[in-house]
């Protein structure tokens, strides 16, 4: 089975299967990624909300971790093993 080599080409993927909306008559953008429930963010600009987005995926990534839940594949392709030290 195919895997993302790192944590962070696993965020990259899930970034680019992200959504896009001009809200607030325009003036922000919301950002979502499909599958990753209350993964989200808003900004002025789709670079700033793309790089909250960021932020608040590998928070939502660690919460699942430290929960023992399961990261959902992206693309098909499933993130790589959490290694503990």
């Amino acid at each position: 089975m195919k895997n993302f080599r790192t944590l962070e080409d696993y965020v990259d993927a899930a970034l680019d299967s992200a959504r896009y909306e001009r809200i607030e008559q325009g003036a922000k953008v919301y950002a979502e990624i499909p599958g990753f429930r209350g993964v989200w963010s808003e900004g002025l600009s789709r670079e700033e909300a793309r790089e909250e987005l960021r932020e608040v995926l590998k928070g939502w990534i660690e919460l699942q971790v430290e929960r023992g839940h399961s990261l959902p594949a992206v693309k098909g392709i499933h993130p790589p093993e959490p290694a503990y030290a």
